[in-house]
């Protein structure tokens, strides 16, 4: 695990792409993503600690403070990023915090941000997309990294550690985390809910490892995802590409906009193409009247 560049390596905005900033919230994965990079199994040569603080409860700041003492206490410099958003749906708190992130990083230099989801956090998500209505691109789960718009890196080393194992590393290195109490309470989030309720239900009733289940569904749309992508490259004209190739072609260059993308949008999209005579009609179209 680490960073693949050599120090002082800079990316295109000229920044130190190896300054790297730690998004921490006191957590038991938050720790030992900290404990891993001060024991150089991930390789981060020049490294801070970023609290968020999203404000949307009672005594989150003096959270945040405490967050803070402990990566202190650890080495590390630590401070909070105080992130404001619109509600406390998940969508706009990451997005909130992406914004923070950005904000931060030009101020201080910062090339990369590496987050602390794990393999059980993966799972969750697919499993909480599939309840939403994903396509195959979201069964993917969480990349292990991305770009943003501003060039900043978003990188996830611990996505292949499982939850469980993470604490009983701590506890053996005699390490000290903060819970969130508001994790147990499964009226605050779905995920919540997923994780205290549904999971152990599953676990009783699956032949083998839940989890590892989805992570195995999760690799193969990532594969799927990649070859998908291939065969956009290598397609021939748009117009005569089957359906399908057809809306995810559009999917992407929605995305690449920064533009909402939905089956129904895609439907659309490629039915208005066709009426104007831009595609040829093939017999997976589904024609509105």
């Amino acid at each position: 695990m680490g960073l693949p560049r050599k120090r002082g390596s800079k990316d295109s905005r000229g920044v130190d792409i190896n300054k790297v900033a730690l998004a921490c919230s006191g957590g038991a994965d938050s720790t030992y993503l900290a404990r891993e990079v001060l024991a150089g199994r991930i390789v981060a040569p020049e490294v801070r600690v970023w609290v968020v603080d999203h404000g949307h409860r009672a005594g989150s700041f003096v959270d945040a403070q405490a967050a803070v003492a402990l990566y202190k206490e650890m080495g590390l410099p630590a401070e909070v990023l105080s992130v404001i958003s619109a509600d406390a749906t998940e969508n706009s708190l990451r997005n909130a915090r992406y914004q923070a992130f950005d904000q931060a990083a030009q101020a201080q230099g910062v090339g990369v941000v590496l987050l602390a989801h794990q393999a059980d956090d993966v799972a969750e998500t697919v499993l909480l997309r599939i309840l939403r209505g994903t396509g195959l691109r979201g069964l993917a789960g969480i990349p292990n990294e991305r770009q943003l718009d501003s060039g900043l890196w978003i990188r996830r080393p611990l996505l292949g550690v499982r939850r469980q194992k993470i604490r009983e590393a701590l506890v053996e290195a005699g390490q000290r985390w903060l819970e969130d109490p508001t994790n147990a309470d499964v009226s605050v989030a779905a995920r919540n809910r997923l994780r205290h309720d549904i999971m152990p239900f599953l676990a009783k009733i699956s032949t083998g490892d839940p989890v590892l289940a989805v992570l195995r569904l999760a690799g193969e749309a990532g594969e799927w995802n990649e070859c998908l992508q291939e065969l956009l490259e290598a397609a021939g004209p748009w117009e005569e590409l089957p359906s399908y190739l057809r809306r995810q072609s559009l999917a992407k260059r929605l995305r690449d906009l920064g533009e909402t993308v939905s089956p129904t949008r895609l439907a659309d999209l490629e039915g208005a193409l066709l009426r104007k005579g831009y595609a040829k009609p093939t017999a997976d179209v589904t024609w509105k009247i």
